[in-house]
């Protein structure tokens, strides 16, 4: 009886000192988890939360990766694409905004750690057909507010409003671009939904219609100098139609530029103030919108703070003077509605 009771002890003993069983998901493909029907993550910390961010992370990068190998900007933008520089920067901040909105439906399905001190193990999931669902939604959703916009840009009574419709038909298929590439990682297929308009023909309807838009700037009061030059600059730059006579214009861009010197310390000269502009209608002398920036400057060479502060404007202008015009045409038509 001894002899079979110190035998038991022995095989519990072998038992015991034998590794935990590594889960197949840790170096190959997990059988409950399949990849035809799931997106995986795997994650491996000495903290537990770490390793269920990394998994999330690891997943996450099906979509960062793969969509950016194909941008927008170089499928849209690399034949010039003059003054749609506020979209671009839309179009790079919708590629993270998409893929953490997505990334909401992972789950944390297996963690793992194969003795006392080591590493946490763990799996996160993605459900293909569920993410592929909700894609799918929202591209018909983008597709049917294209649809409405491209109508609005041939119908409404005024340019800046049909400029306005036709910007958001393109900015709803930049969209839907982000959305058919997440479609086509999470779609085992890799097919996703067929489009029903080409980015490059809406986005030469957006500039045709810019060139229609002929503007001249005028300046109401400038504390600084040069405004006509910034605003004139910023117009060009920008794809709407310059006109340098204010009666040549169907619209003027009015500028009114505060500048107030501030004390300095240690030798630095600084300036600040406002740049605030208005469009205006002059047959009816209606004003569609207005808009202010405010600038801040510095140097320890008085002459070269003015420079800057212009330098400051010019840029701020370039990159943000069209999406103020078209939110003020989008602004008009919301009043009608």
């Amino acid at each position: 009886m001894r002899w079979i009771i110190a035998l038991f002890s022995l095989l519990l003993a072998t038992a015991c000192a034998q590794p935990p069983q590594v889960p197949d998901w840790i170096d190959g493909e997990s059988q409950d988890y399949s990849v035809t029907r799931y997106l995986l993550g795997r994650g491996q910390a000495d903290l537990a939360a770490l390793a269920r961010d990394r998994a999330r992370a690891d997943l996450a990068k099906n979509f960062t990766v793969k969509v950016r190998e194909q941008s927008i900007d170089q499928l849209l933008w690399q034949q010039g694409g003059v003054g749609l520089q506020g979209l671009q920067a839309q179009a790079s901040r919708d590629i993270q905004i998409q893929t953490e909105q997505l990334v909401e439906g992972v789950q944390i399905v297996e963690s793992w750690r194969g003795e006392e001190g080591g590493d946490y193990h763990v799996l996160a999931v993605l459900d293909r057909l569920q993410a592929g669902t909700r894609l799918r939604s929202r591209i018909h959703q983008l597709d049917n507010e294209t649809e409405e916009n491209i109508s609005r840009a041939r119908t409404e009574e005024t340019l800046p409003e049909r400029i306005a419709a036709g910007r958001n038909a393109l900015s709803a298929q930049i969209d839907r671009y982000y959305q058919q590439k997440m479609l086509t990682i999470v779609d085992a297929s890799g097919v996703g939904v067929r489009p029903r308009y080409q980015l490059a023909e809406l986005k030469n309807d957006f500039e045709q219609l810019l060139d229609r838009w002929r503007i001249a700037p005028q300046v109401a009061g400038d504390e600084l100098g040069d405004l006509q030059g910034l605003l004139a600059g910023a117009l060009a730059n920008s794809g709407v139609l310059h006109r340098a006579k204010p009666e040549e214009a169907d619209y003027l861009l009015v500028g009114d530029l505060s500048s107030q010197e501030l004390q300095g310390a240690d030798g630095w000269h600084w300036l600040r103030g406002t740049l605030q502009v208005s469009l205006l209608e002059p047959k009816s002398g209606s004003v569609l919108g207005r808009h202010q920036w405010t600038y801040k400057t510095s140097s320890r060479q008085v002459e070269m703070v003015e420079i800057r502060a212009r330098k400051q404007l010019a840029d701020i202008l370039d990159r943000e003077l069209l999406q103020v015009l078209i939110g003020f045409g989008h602004d008009e038509r919301l009043k009608t509605e």
